[in-house]
């Protein structure tokens, strides 16, 4: 009955996805509804539990778990799953809506959510099981993975940790130029804090027992959309394998569990799925903060420490880093700048400006920059370093410098010097793999003779340096470096501008000045545990430098004077709202 039941779901999903849409169905932020809206939204759902259909669901995504986790199908899948279950409750109830949840509003102070109420989805489990005993799920019986209690067991007892807020979310949508640099960022990073917040049945693969799990995924699916309007028209043809260790992809690979649905068939939802997503407002307020941002700091770009590193936030917080210019990906912008780019190396004057044997001090520069960047954006040995383009260019440039600096007056190759007291592995295994030890210049061969065999065995198109970078060249950074320090040099956010992030989100004004400092900033993320991402089929280091990117921006935005975060104004609106 189950595989009947799978069957013609795929053959329904398979014929909305190839049929025109005319009307697309809105999908609103939960909180927007009324109250008669959620509570039809929430009487479908215990149909639909009743029914067997929420079980298909669950055991869907547990079949299919290592699969869709780790894997550049993430996001695609995920979609066509919360289009399966509105497509569930449509048939129960036709016309009701399917909300999402965005958990970003509710970043700064998770636990005070109306989510969490009896008017919503309910709140924390209680017993040894956290067995959910309030709300429109209570006493809740599940039968996947085996039979037991829903259940809900916050991550801090009865707190919720902080997730990712508005701010970061915006800057790794502008930030990523391809697909998959968006699925990773989002998979290792604000997509686990909301499954290990509430936890219980959402923190395993039969997450999908707890209505929580498409409200959250609705969300996740909000950041993909948002991120294909801002390029439509190249990305919502856009995928690809960046940041993941997968082979090759396409628009015709079969979506796991959904054998009449290809990948392409889920990239535009405004077509094939037919719906589209309305803003909670945390998004327009954000970009609202962000143009009073770009606006002060644009007259700062000519000489000081802004131009020189970023060229101001809007550069750092919407441009896209290069593509490789042998193979720019879909949607990249290859006239962009890049903050790490070096200058080219002009080859005779480095051989001219060579010393003893050690780097020249245009050498020491880049690979400072180099080793930065590197032990920022690299994994272990068995991780994929997330690196841009650029950085490829400037190992490139480092390399050619510092060999013909060694090679000038005869000396010996010796390019464990120009690496000497930096600690990066990367960088030692590069210096093992292309230095001969002793070697020395023949007299036979003039020193163009053996500089033009260098460039072309070892830094050629084909030489082994090439070789060796290979796996860096289509991987795309997914937070912005520095915007940190960028903010510290905001000059302040003025009372208006605030004013306007309160009206967006349509919330009572508040005055500021009367709230606590240590609620008036955004607080930091969490760090997920490391059995999660081996879980999910993740890369822990890179999450962890997610996670420091993250912290480092969230630093820059608290230190400019007046700021308040859409997260910080909904929490304390919703906390002093009625006391001024």
């Amino acid at each position: 009955m189950a595989k009947s039941l799978l069957f013609l779901a795929a053959l329904c999903l398979a014929t909305v996805a190839n049929s025109q849409c005319m009307n697309p169905t809105p999908r609103p932020e939960i909180r927007s509804l009324s109250a008669e809206d959620r509570g039809r939204f929430f009487r479908a759902l215990n149909q639909i539990r009743s029914n067997g259909e929420l079980d298909r669901l669950s055991r869907l995504h547990v079949e299919n778990a290592d699969n869709i986790h780790g894997h550049p199908v993430f996001l695609a899948f995920h979609r066509v799953f919360v289009n399966d279950f509105a497509a569930a409750l449509n048939r129960v109830d036709p016309g009701v809506p399917v909300p999402y949840w965005d958990w970003s509003l509710d970043a700064s102070n998770p636990i005070t959510s109306d989510l969490f109420t009896n008017d919503y989805l309910g709140g924390n489990g209680k017993g040894d099981q956290g067995c959910v005993q309030s709300g429109p799920f209570a006493n809740w019986q599940m039968s996947v993975d085996s039979p037991h209690c829903l259940s809900r067991k916050f991550n801090q007892g009865d707190s919720i940790a902080p997730f990712w807020p508005p701010e970061a979310l915006l800057s790794m949508q502008k930030t990523c130029a391809q697909y998959g640099a968006l699925s990773s960022g989002i998979e290792n990073g604000c997509h686990g804090a909301v499954h290990l917040g509430i936890s219980g049945d959402m923190s395993t693969m039969f997450a999908p027992n707890d209505p929580f799990f498409f409200l959250h995924h609705g969300m996740v699916d909000k950041l993909w959309y948002d991120w294909q309007l801002m390029e439509p028209n190249t990305r919502f043809q856009q995928y690809d394998n960046s940041n993941y260790k997968d082979g090759q992809v396409s628009g015709d690979d079969i979506i796991p569990g959904y054998p009449g649905m290809r990948v392409k068939d889920s990239l535009d939802p405004r077509s094939g799925l037919c719906y589209v997503y309305v803003d909670s407002g945390s998004r327009a307020a954000t970009k609202r903060l962000m143009q009073e941002i770009d606006r002060q700091t644009s007259g700062k770009n000519a000489g000081g420490p802004m131009s020189t590193q970023t060229g101001g936030p809007s550069q750092l917080a919407s441009a896209p880093p290069m593509a490789p210019s042998s193979a720019p990906g879909p949607g990249a912008q290859t006239g962009a700048t890049s903050p790490m780019r070096p200058q080219n190396t002009d080859i005779a004057a480095a051989a001219r400006a060579s010393g003893n044997g050690s780097p020249s001090a245009e050498s020491a520069a880049q690979l400072n920059d180099i080793t930065t960047q590197v032990s920022r954006l690299s994994g272990n040995d068995d991780s994929k370093a997330s690196a841009s383009a650029a950085l490829h260019n400037q190992q490139i440039n480092f390399l050619q410098n510092t060999l013909l600096n060694s090679m000038a007056g005869g000396r010996s190759l010796d390019l464990a010097n120009a690496f000497h007291g930096h600690r990066h592995r990367f960088l030692r295994r590069l210096v093992n793999a292309v230095a001969p030890r002793g070697y020395t210049d023949e007299k036979a061969l003039g020193s163009s003779d053996i500089l033009t065999g260098l460039v072309g065995g070892l830094l050629g198109k084909d030489g082994l340096v090439g070789h060796l970078l290979q796996g860096l060249g289509h991987v795309v950074e997914v937070l912005p470096q520095g915007l940190g320090e960028t903010l510290k040099a905001v000059g302040g956010i003025a009372e208006g501008v605030t004013n306007d992030v309160f009206d967006i989100l349509k919330l009572p004004k508040i005055d500021m000045s009367k709230v606590p400092e240590a609620e008036r900033r955004i607080p930091y993320v969490a760090a997920l545990p490391n059995w999660w991402y081996e879980h999910n089929n993740l890369n822990a280091t890179y999450a962890a430098q997610l996670h420091a990117q993250v912290h480092d921006m969230i630093d820059g935005y608290n230190s400019i004077p007046g700021y308040v975060s859409p997260a910080v104004a909904h929490y304390v609106a919703k906390k002093y709202g009625n006391a001024q």
